[in-house]
């Protein structure tokens, strides 16, 4: 353990000022992993580590609660929840393609960056929120274009999360044949995307 200590003291003057809000940060999550881990054992750890991101693993380390321990459920019971939608959302960026920045988003379509947030205000692109950046999820994009059919959807999801509106596009469904909403797009099924979509706001999912 000691030479855990020693290793994120290490860290903390690599990569932050000591006395910086990121030093302090830094110092109680290392702290809060040293707990953690020293009671994980070592096959939980491996499977952890399976995981293909940096944040899938702590995620995957944060979401369970066997893990993380009653000391740290108690404090904060949603902490294994939040973990798990940390997980989720890092899965469903990985299944879109990956997300650009609105400059990004800009050279795929011809446009400026301005452009780019006047038609995410208007609910003709999908963004979901990243921190304090709005990034955009690859996979509406074909051929320079966005994908016939994506603004019905995020409109359709507008009193929703974003992050919802990308779970439904990218989750197959039986009366799509089991494609997903996405591929059903960008096959021109529109019709039967936008009855899912519907029934969903019936259902109160929106």
């Amino acid at each position: 353990m000691a030479r855990q200590s020693a290793s994120s003291s290490f860290m903390l003057n690599v990569h932050a000022e000591p006395d910086s809000v990121q030093a302090a940060f830094l110092r109680r999550a290392l702290s809060a992993l040293e707990r953690i881990a020293g009671n994980v054992p070592t096959k939980t750890l491996t499977e952890i580590l399976a995981a293909p991101t940096d944040v899938g693993s702590l995620a995957q380390l944060l979401s369970r609660s066997e893990v993380v321990g009653s000391a740290v459920t108690d404090l904060d019971p949603l902490a294994p929840a939040l973990a798990r939608n940390v997980e989720h959302r890092q899965t469903l960026l990985n299944r879109a393609g990956g997300a650009l920045s609105a400059d990004e988003a800009g050279q795929i379509l011809g446009i400026t960056r301005q452009a780019i947030d006047k038609r995410r205000r208007a609910g003709t692109l999908l963004a979901v929120r990243e921190g304090s950046d709005w990034r955009y999820p690859v996979c509406q994009f074909d051929n320079g274009e966005v994908v016939a059919g994506i603004p019905d959807v995020v409109r359709g999801f507008g009193a929703a999360s974003p992050w919802v509106a990308l779970d439904f596009l990218l989750a197959p469904d039986a009366n799509l044949a089991g494609r997903t909403p996405l591929e059903a797009l960008r096959a021109g099924d529109r019709d039967p995307v936008m009855r899912l979509v519907r029934g969903f706001q019936g259902d109160g999912f929106a």
